[in-house]
């Protein structure tokens, strides 16, 4: 907050439209700030009765609004910039604006990696974009920064519109990265190539391993929910296996799953093989090994 007066503040005395740019800026990180300590306890509330599958989608929604307050920013330093252009105006107590920038540079890259770091541990989109709002505002700051020396140096005023317009179209990109990757998730894209890639070499480690047999698995959906993975496939097994051994197998699965992926959601549909299933006793051996298992138990028993 004190940040965001004393930009607003330096703006109005100096004139200058790109600290009234880091302004606007750093107003909406305030926002954002706000929205991510909001949404990130909702979000962090347990499944309930009108929500089954909990409250991620909180968050997305919260990452898609606060884009959208970056592109109405870099619209209204666009104006700005437009009409500073259009009408220069010398700079006023320009060692004000000089200093001021040079502290949101390093207050705002603290805040940065803050949030970056919190973003990575909980993998929250909320975070993710709010650490974004404040690396846009460092890098925007430097811009600025480096457009008053060279006006303080030449008194070239153009600059101070140039520079402005620079900040409004990298906030133009953060944004929509961010509104990209909000729009992603509730529409329910599947995860990444690579997340998924991995999810694959998880579940094919469990044929013919000493942490079960399966035979494979097939139809793996995926999505997200703010922080949480959402995954369910098919699993099959051999007929011969009981509920508790083939409903130990899901276990081990998704115990291995929950060890990379710790939020994930994982439901496992089994079903038994019914591939050439007059063949099992020549072609499978996991049906082989079951029947001498199941044969010995009954010479016991006799």
């Amino acid at each position: 907050m004190g940040l965001t007066v004393l930009k607003l503040t330096a703006a109005f005395l100096s004139g200058s439209v790109g600290v009234l740019s880091e302004g606007i800026h750093s107003f909406l990180d305030l926002v954002s700030a706000s929205l991510a300590f909001f949404t990130v306890r909702e979000a962090g509330k347990p499944a309930d009765e009108d929500h089954p599958f909990g409250h991620g989608k909180i968050e997305t929604l919260s990452s898609l609004f606060e884009s959208l307050l970056l592109l109405l920013a870099a619209g209204l330093i666009i104006f700005e910039g437009i009409e500073q252009a259009s009408h220069p105006k010398p700079l006023r107590y320009q060692g004000l604006a000089i200093a001021t920038i040079f502290l949101s540079i390093a207050v705002s890259y603290i805040v940065y990696r803050h949030n970056r770091q919190a973003s990575l541990v909980t993998e929250s989109p909320a975070l993710h974009v709010n650490s974004l709002h404040f690396l846009s505002d460092v890098v925007a700051s430097f811009g600025v920064l480096l457009g008053l020396l060279i006006l303080k140096f030449t008194g070239w005023i153009m600059i101070d519109a140039i520079m402005a317009f620079a900040v409004a179209i990298y906030i133009l990109v953060v944004s929509a990265q961010g509104v990209r990757k909000a729009i992603y998730e509730l529409s329910d894209r599947q995860l990444p190539t690579e997340e998924i890639a991995r999810l694959k070499q998880i579940i094919d480690s469990f044929k013919d391993s000493d942490q079960g047999s399966m035979i494979e698995a097939h139809d793996l959906r995926t999505r997200k929910s703010g922080a949480t993975r959402h995954l369910d496939f098919h699993l099959v097994c051999c007929g011969q296996m009981t509920v508790d051994e083939s409903h130990e197998i899901c276990d081990g699965i998704e115990s291995k799953i929950l060890g990379v992926f710790s939020d994930a959601s994982v439901n496992i549909h089994v079903e038994p093989c019914e591939q050439q299933k007059t063949q099992c006793h020549l072609r499978c051996p996991i049906f082989k090994a079951r029947k001498n298992v199941k044969s010995i138990e009954n010479l016991r028993s006799v």
